[in-house]
């Protein structure tokens, strides 16, 4: 408890706050089904909770039931719920969201890399197309790094084109990121 203490002391006179530890570069995250949070509230140790979000983005809170967190910072998901506790419970909630548990996301790789398939994001951890050809073995020898597609989206109805070639020349700048569930394919060259 000594180190919500902190935490505590640093926190603003209104509701909302973060408990991200700061070494985590993800401190934009948006809140995901799967996420495990834990939610603090001041002074009101029955209403602290551990929930996983469900897959419809929801968490289930003492007294207020159902909250959509979902696609939602630390920051926005505590004011949400002190709103919440607000409304007919407590006169000043101060509530704290933090990420205990990030939810195993993944991508999948074909094509002409060493080794496709699909593989897990690091927890909390964004990463770029050259990172996941990185992990994948790199290219193949038929590769045609110039030629990448992903496919993105519930139905894969859309398809980028990006040219890895160029991103590796760019030396990272303008990066494209990788998204949950992407398809990446590294296309072969024709001889």
């Amino acid at each position: 408890m000594g180190a919500w203490a902190a935490v505590w002391a640093q926190q603003p006179a209104t509701p909302g706050g973060t408990l991200e530890d700061p070494a985590v570069p993800s401190t934009n995250h948006r809140l995901a089904p799967g996420d495990v949070v834990e939610v603090k509230v001041f002074q009101e140790p029955d209403l602290d909770a551990k929930v996983t979000l469900s897959k419809d983005g929801r968490a289930s809170l003492p007294l207020v039931g159902e909250v959509m967190l979902a696609r939602l910072t630390t920051t926005q998901a505590a004011a949400v719920i002190a709103e919440r506790y607000k409304d007919g419970y407590l006169k000043n909630p101060r509530v704290v969201v933090g990420i205990f548990e990030y939810a195993r996301t993944r991508f999948t790789i074909l094509g002409a890399v060493n080794k496709p398939g699909s593989y897990f994001f690091p927890s909390g951890e964004r990463l770029t197309l050259l990172q996941v050809i990185g992990m994948a073995g790199g290219y193949t020898r038929a590769a045609n790094p110039s030629k990448v597609t992903v496919q993105r989206g519930g139905n894969r109805s859309r398809v980028i084109e990006v040219d890895a070639k160029k991103l590796a020349r760019s030396g990272g700048a303008g990066a494209f990121w990788i998204e949950p569930d992407d398809i990446i394919t590294v296309a072969e060259s024709i001889f």
